[in-house]
């Protein structure tokens, strides 16, 4: 017997039936050609005090930087048996400044993650396990 997961589309369908907003794209195209002219007036407006065009501009200038780490190399992690090895490794990492406390963090919601579906497969195998038995 196949599992479906739960809550999944069909292969080549969107989960948005309705597709992208109407009018979107339209206004769009209504504006592009006014692009260079509405900027300059952002500017102007922000430039004269205007706190809505202010945080328009800068948020565009400098948006808010992305959460992105680095590549890590995690003694004993990839040796770590268990997922409690594992995220000794990662803690002992933090411990010594090796990845910082947000990358540990991280990583540790990772492991758990990967622990709650592992264990979520797991039971899913003794349910299926234990049907077949006692369907014969």
């Amino acid at each position: 017997m196949e599992k479906k997961a739960p809550n999944r589309w069909p292969k080549g369908t969107s989960g948005n039936l309705a597709g992208r907003t109407p009018g979107v794209e339209k206004v769009r195209q209504l504006l592009d050609p006014h692009r260079e002219e509405l900027v300059a007036k952002a500017v102007e407006m922000a430039m004269a005090g205007d706190g809505i065009a202010l945080r328009l501009c800068l948020d565009r200038i400098s948006p808010p930087p992305r959460s992105e780490s680095p590549p890590v190399r995690i003694p004993g992690l990839a040796a770590g048996g268990s997922m409690s090895d594992k995220a000794r490794a990662i803690l002992a990492a933090a411990g010594k400044a090796l990845i910082s406390p947000d990358t540990a963090t991280m990583m540790l919601g990772a492991i758990a993650n990967a622990a709650k579906i592992i264990e979520a497969d797991e039971l899913a195998d003794r349910i299926t396990a234990l049907e077949s038995k006692t369907a014969t």
